[in-house]
């Protein structure tokens, strides 16, 4: 089967869903994963990629490209294209080969006005994330929304990433199925290691976090851990986006390389989940606790209908002060068992759930 596959981010940047799975169904079928066009007018404002684009070959399986931004107006200023004339020099670019594609994976709303043109293919959506609240703009969050709804009336086949956007599909459609994220093999320990030892209350003990550091992060959560002992220190891996928070007991990494975040995993005593308490939340099947989990390593979490799906391997929260009590209790393996480890792994990898996208395709293939 050919996938022509549109993706809201760059093959090359952090390896997030997108190309975890890009990558698992590469390996039986031909991917072409089609990366952010950017227009001549961003990189004239922001620089940065260049607008020419490009294709290159990433393996037998997978093709990376990225279409020519010259003639393409920000995706901000589409509400203004009411002849929706914006996609029409990428889709004279990638006709050619949307014909001999046999589906059109889409993994984002701003792709709605390209696919829109290319018709007589089954199209799947991969709905990960109401965008509209991971963007700024006014004019881009109205027009992410608007053409999220064409597209869930263009997709023959729905994968969602949450319980709230399932609940809400499968009520008025068919073909929709909660396929959420997982941990990519790399983050497994790479020799057998012995569990973290129990700590408790009182002793030094490292809380830490790696991804994103942006509006959603909660520093009321770090400024209430720290006021709780002097012993308790708070390391923050990732892109920070928001003001320094400075105490003595903080440690910023900045952006580390993906192959270097299961070591520093390892490090901490426990793993931090802590996301403000809004609608954001319970539409985010978090990746990172997966990878928390992979290590073995305690995790402490806001409580949201996702990360109730993780039952006792997490330690939830829903006011700070809870976190108090939670860990008075002991900070304990979230595993009691080597086969319960493995149990787990075994059913949240990236393959595993690339396992049940492939079962859909296959019913697609012989539909077809």
């Amino acid at each position: 089967m050919r996938i022509l596959y549109f993706e809201p981010i760059y093959f090359d940047d952090m390896k997030q869903r997108p190309q975890q799975i890009a990558e698992c169904l590469a390996r039986k079928h031909e991917v072409f994963y089609v990366e952010p066009t950017i227009s001549l007018m961003r990189q004239l404002l922001k620089g940065g990629r260049s607008f020419l684009g490009g294709t290159v070959y990433r393996g037998s399986g997978l093709v990376r490209m990225r279409l020519n931004g010259i003639l393409t107006l920000h995706k901000s200023l589409e509400i203004l294209d009411l002849f929706g004339i914006n996609s029409l020099s990428e889709y004279i670019q990638i006709k050619k080969l949307a014909d001999t594609c046999d589906v059109l994976w889409v993994g984002y709303s701003g792709w709605y006005t390209l696919v829109r043109l290319l018709k007589d293919k089954p199209v799947i959506f991969d709905w990960m994330d109401e965008e509209e609240l991971l963007v700024s703009s006014r004019l881009l969050k109205w027009t992410l929304m608007r053409n999220r709804k064409r597209l869930l009336r263009r997709s023959e086949t729905v994968f969602v990433t949450c319980m709230r956007f399932y609940e809400q599909l499968i009520k008025c459609r068919k073909n929709v199925y909660h396929v959420p994220n997982a941990v990519s093999l790399s983050f497994l320990p790479a020799k057998k290691e012995r569990p973290p030892k129990e700590k408790k209350a009182g002793k030094k003990i490292i809380f830490g976090y790696i991804g994103t550091i942006a509006e959603w992060f909660d520093f009321d959560v770090i400024r209430y851990i720290l006021s709780l002992s002097s012993g308790y220190y708070v390391v923050l891996a990732g892109k920070n986006m928001q003001p320094v928070f400075v105490h003595e007991r903080v440690k910023y990494l900045g952006v580390r390389p993906h192959e270097q975040l299961p070591r520093i995993i390892s490090h901490f005593d426990v793993c931090l989940y802590n996301f403000k308490k809004d609608r954001l939340i319970e539409t985010v099947n978090p990746v990172k606790i997966y990878e928390y989990l992979a290590a073995n390593r305690p995790v402490l979490a806001v409580s949201s209908k996702e990360t109730e799906l993780f039952g006792n391997y997490v330690m939830r929260y829903h006011q700070k002060e809870e976190i108090k009590e939670l860990l008075s209790n002991g900070i304990h393996c979230p595993f009691a068992s080597e086969r319960e480890y493995m149990e787990f792994i075994k059913s949240n990898t990236w393959e595993a759930r690339s396992a049940v996208i492939e079962d859909v395709l296959n019913g697609l293939d012989r539909d077809g």
